[in-house]
This record gives structure tokens, C-alpha cells and sequence, in this order.
């Protein structure tokens, strides 16, 4: 008992001070969220007409809503297989928020989104005009303006956010959501650490091994913003090294794949997804593991 009263009292030393940082940061994206100006049709049309550069852009939106948005339109064949991919490459979830949270990391966090930019434009394009050049689109001017109206509202719905409540109370709830995740995550590593060791933990993450990126990228895949706060929490006690972080958020799509399992997608088009996003991590991982 008296070593979880010891835990709990350094978890709380230690996590304390994120809480007003995710509440600022989820105030100003609430607000970007709920503008009344926000035309989502420029967003549709920017993913046709630009394709992955839209979505690289789209997709460094702390939000599960843009990978969900761009999983329908993709199951509708409205957007190309590239501009899926740049979503999903480009969203780091709730990572971004953490990192956020910790000053001394905003250099990390510069270069994460500026390596998620490159790679999802790249490889989005890479997909488009090499690997799947003759992709069939049903363009937006072809379709009823209701149903694009309709389709779009359902789309960007975000699980995570809470719209009928104010925006002050949404993003108090979603930093509490977050913290807890980050407070528990915390908690149960450093009950570990003290359980069996820093040696043994290291040893089960493969702290010291080049396969390590492999392993993050396959825990990437779980679908729920908890994997990214299990990653940034990793990276940020030192347990998980740059390399592999960054594996582990490039095949962390949000709920993009879940939309496509949901939305029956064929099941050749959800592996061609998983495979290019898990390779991507594999490469992107080992690249900056040697960096």
C-alpha cells in the first residue's frame, strides 16, 4: 500500500502541470472546430482537386474527425487511395495535444509534424501516380449538392468532441478524458518500472533493439486515441526512441480503418491500406532510428 501511495503521489508531481496546457490547447481547437465560417466543402473539393496535399495538411489536425471524414469519402470514391493515406499518415491523434504539454518538447514536436507532412505528401502522391494511377473518382460536381451536404455533416463527426455542450465545457471534458489516459498510463508504467525493473521493461519494448519500430507500429494499429497516449507517454520517460514513436503514430489512422471495416470496404483495398501504412512506419522508423 505504501508503494502506491508513493506512485501516486509522484504521477500526480509529475502530470499535474499538463492538465492547463491540454485545456488551452483543446479551447483553441474547439473553437477552430465550431467556427461558423468553417465551409467543410472547401476541405471535399481540396482533397479532389489537390489530393495529398490537402490531406497532409488536413490530416496535422489534432482530430479524429478528418481520417473518418476521409474514410467515407474514400469508401464513396470520392477522394483517390493517396489522399486516404495522407490523412492517415499525417494524424497523430492526441499526441500533439501531450507533446503540447511539454515545453521542453516542442523541438520534437516541430520535427514530428514537419516528418509527418513530408512523408504523408509523398507517399500520398507516390500512391496516386505510381502504384494506382488509374483510379476511377466519382467527382463532387457529379453528385446532389443535399446528399454532399448530408454525407459531409456525418463524416466530420468527431467521437471525441462533445457539441452540445459550450466550448469551454467540451474542452474541460476532453482534457479530463486525455489526462486520466495520460495519469493511468503514467501510473501503471511506474508501477512496473518499480515492480520489475527499468532493465526488464526495456526489455520487453526492445528499448535496445532495431526491431523495436516494428513493435510500435503493430501497437499503432489499435484503434483508439489510448494507443497514441500509450506512445507519447513511451517516448516521453525514454522508453520508446524517436524512430519508433514515429512508427507507432504513422499506422495510428484514428478510427480511418475502423470507418472502412464498418462502411464494408472490399477487403483487397483495407489490406492495401494496413500494408502501406505499416511499411511506411517500418521504413520511417528504421530511417530515424540510424538518425
Amino acid at each position: 500500500m505504501h508503494l502506491v501511495f508513493h506512485i501516486f503521489e509522484h504521477v500526480i508531481k509529475d502530470t499535474w502541470m499538463i492538465f492547463p496546457f491540454l485545456f488551452i490547447t483543446y479551447m483553441l481547437l474547439e473553437t477552430f472546430e465550431r467556427r461558423k465560417n468553417n465551409n467543410d466543402e472547401k476541405v471535399f473539393f481540396g482533397l479532389q482537386k489537390y489530393g495529398p496535399l490537402v490531406g497532409a495538411v488536413v490530416g496535422l489536425i489534432p482530430q479524429c474527425g478528418f481520417s473518418i471524414l476521409a474514410a467515407m469519402l474514400f469508401v464513396q470514391r470520392n477522394i483517390s487511395l493517396g489522399s486516404l493515406i495522407a490523412v492517415m499518415i499525417a494524424t497523430s491523434d492526441e499526441a500533439i495535444p501531450i507533446l503540447l504539454s511539454m515545453p521542453s518538447l516542442y523541438s520534437t514536436l516541430a520535427q514530428l509534424i514537419l516528418i509527418k507532412f513530408v512523408v504523408a505528401l509523398g507517399v500520398g502522391y507516390f500512391v496516386d501516380n505510381v502504384l494506382y494511377r488509374h483510379q476511377k473518382i466519382v467527382y463532387f460536381d457529379d453528385m446532389i449538392e443535399e446528399d454532399l451536404e448530408e454525407e459531409a455533416q456525418e463524416g466530420s463527426s468527431c467521437p471525441c468532441c462533445y457539441p452540445e455542450y459550450p466550448i469551454y465545457v467540451s474542452a474541460f471534458l476532453r482534457s479530463i478524458k486525455i489526462y486520466l489516459f495520460i495519469f493511468l498510463t503514467s501510473f501503471v508504467l511506474t508501477f512496473i518500472i518499480e515492480c520489475i525493473s527499468e532493465d526488464t521493461l526495456s526489455s520487453i519494448l526492445l528499448t535496445n533493439s532495431i526491431f523495436q519500430p516494428v513493435l510500435a507500429a503493430l501497437f499503432g494499429f489499435i484503434p483508439n486515441c489510448a494507443a497514441t497516449v500509450v506512445l507519447s507517454q513511451l517516448f516521453i520517460q525514454g522508453q520508446l526512441q524517436f524512430g519508433s514513436f514515429l512508427a507507432g503514430l504513422i499506422t495510428n489512422a484514428g478510427l480511418g480503418l475502423v470507418v472502412l471495416i464498418r462502411y464494408q470496404e472490399s477487403k483487397k483495398n483495407i489490406l492495401k491500406v494496413i500494408l502501406i501504412l505499416w511499411l511506411v512506419a517500418i521504413l520511417c522508423g528504421f530511417l530515424f532510428w540510424f538518425l
